[in-house]
C-alpha cells in the first residue's frame, strides 16, 4: 500500500523532470510537504489538450456516480490486480489517469510486534511517478467540482518485499507517458506498472512521521 508521501519539489524540479506546460493556480496554492496523508489535498499531473497539466486534488478516489464524498476515506489506493473490477476505479483507470510526483514515500516494515517507518527514495535523488487515477465528483450541477486521486499499488518486487508486500506502482519516463496518453490501451497500461522501476534506496526514520501533524524536513533524516 501507500498511506503517505512527502512532495517538497520545486515549482521547477516539477516542469523540469516532468514536461509540465501548465500548472493551476490550486496547485501553486500547494506548500511543500513532508508527510502528506489520504483525504489531504496533493499535486497531480493530468494530460491536456495542450500539454501536461498540474493541479491540485484530494487524496481518497471518489468516484461521479458516489452519494456523498466520504467514499474516499477508503480509497486512497486502488490494487491494480483488481483496477478493472472494482467499480470505483474502473471508469478512472480507463479514462481519467493520472501521475502523483513525489520525492519519496513512507511505509512501516514489522519486526516481531515492532513497525519501524522507512522513507523511500530514488537512489540517484530523482522525483518518483506514481501512476495514479482522478475521481471527479460534485454534489449538484450547480457545484464546483471535486477532483480527486488514488495511487495505484502493486506486488513489492525484489528487497523491497523485506518491508512491505505492497509498494505503489511507479513509472519510469517512458512508461509514464504510456500511462498519461488517453488512447493507451489497458494491455499498454498494465505492462507500464509492471515494467522495472527505478532503483530505490531507504532508510529508518522518525516514529513522529507517524502523526501526520507532523510536517518538516527532519521527518526524512535517518533516524
Amino acid at each position: 500500500m501507500c498511506g503517505r508521501y512527502a512532495n517538497f519539489l520545486t515549482e521547477q524540479e516539477l516542469i523540469d523532470a516532468f514536461a509540465i506546460a501548465t500548472i493551476a493556480d490550486d496547485a501553486r496554492l500547494l506548500p511543500p510537504n513532508w508527510n502528506l496523508g489520504p483525504m489531504q489535498e496533493g499535486l497531480v499531473i493530468r494530460q491536456g489538450p495542450d500539454g501536461r497539466v498540474a493541479e491540485a486534488a484530494k487524496w481518497g478516489l471518489v468516484p461521479t456516480w458516489a452519494k456523498d464524498p466520504g467514499v474516499g476515506v477508503r480509497a486512497f489506493n486502488a490494487r491494480v490486480e483488481t483496477v478493472l473490477e472494482k467499480p470505483t476505479f474502473k471508469n478512472s483507470f480507463l479514462k481519467r489517469r493520472c501521475i502523483v510526483p513525489a520525492n519519496g514515500y513512507y511505509e512501516w516494515q514489522k519486526a516481531g510486534t515492532e513497525k519501524t517507518p522507512q522513507y523511500i527514495h530514488t537512489a540517484d535523488g530523482s522525483p518518483l511517478a506514481f501512476a495514479a487515477l482522478v475521481g471527479v465528483w460534485r454534489p449538484a450541477e450547480t457545484e464546483p467540482w471535486l477532483i480527486s486521486f488514488s495511487i495505484v499499488t502493486t506486488a513489492s518486487r525484489g528487497e523491497m518485499e523485506e518491508i512491505h508486500d505492497r509498494q505503489p506502482a511507479i513509472l519510469d519516463a517512458e512508461n509514464l507517458e504510456v500511462w498519461l496518453d488517453p488512447q493507451s490501451h489497458p494491455d499498454d497500461l498494465f505492462a507500464a506498472v509492471a515494467a522495472p522501476t527505478p532503483e530505490l534506496a531507504w532508510h529508518a526514520v522518525d516514529n513522529a512521521v507517524g502523526n501526520v501533524r507532523n510536517n518538516g524536513a527532519e521527518l526524512i533524516e535517518p533516524a
